[in-house]
């Protein structure tokens, strides 16, 4: 089932994203009390679109698109469009962005590559319905592990974009040593379970020389 439908309009010479947000009517993973013991997602649109309105409207210096209108009845949002790649950025330009995201306070719980976009000024999030605002590092851990996978499955026959893209976003993201100490031990790790095989020597690697440096 979709989650939201999104289309893109021209309106007064100007291009916005129109977002639905659509309530579940199937079993979906995030509604799992497995993943639960995660992060507490949030399966109900109108939650969901408090979430994004709640972390849009925040005011720091997150890269993220501004809100034109929203309807709360309707479950609607018409926010900025964002010109980009999309699916793939940079380690390097996500790694600052989720320094940002968490030395803010926020975490997104859905925190794959298509959520994101890139251009010239860096990366921006341009999907945060789950995102919230939390003291917990561990959904923090949780928001990088789920990166790091992602990553690892767009580059799933390219060992050395893998390898860059980690290089460039454990040297950019602020908090790297702290979730190399206590993710990795903990039970975030287990995301990795689901790591190509051919890429667990890269993040074992990165992981080494975060340790050495």
């Amino acid at each position: 089932m979709v989650l939201s439908q999104v289309l893109v309009q021209e309106e007064q010479g100007h291009r916005v994203i129109k977002k639905k947000y659509n309530s579940f009517n199937s079993y979906k993973w995030i509604l799992s009390p497995a993943f639960q013991l995660f992060y507490p997602f949030a399966s109900l649109a109108k939650s969901r679109l408090e979430r994004e309105l709640e972390f849009l409207n925040s005011s720091n210096n997150i890269k993220k698109p501004k809100i034109y209108s929203f309807d709360l009845y309707n479950r609607e949002l018409n926010r900025e469009y964002i010109d980009g790649k999309v699916d793939y950025c940079e380690g390097s330009k996500l790694g600052k962005l989720f320094s940002e995201i968490h030395k803010e306070g926020y975490s997104l719980g859905d925190s794959k590559l298509d959520n994101f976009i890139c251009n010239e000024e860096g990366a921006y999030i341009i999907d945060s319905e789950q995102a919230i605002k939390t003291s917990k590092k561990r959904y923090m851990y949780w928001d990088v592990s789920l990166l790091v996978l992602s990553a690892a499955y767009y580059n799933y026959s390219n060992k050395k974009g893998f390898n860059e893209f980690l290089n460039g976003f454990s040297r950019e993201y602020m908090y790297w040593q702290d979730y190399r100490k206590r993710a990795i031990k903990g039970m975030y790790s287990l995301l990795f379970l689901f790591m190509p095989v051919q890429h667990v020597y890269s993040l074992k690697s990165a992981l080494s020389k975060a340790e050495n440096d």
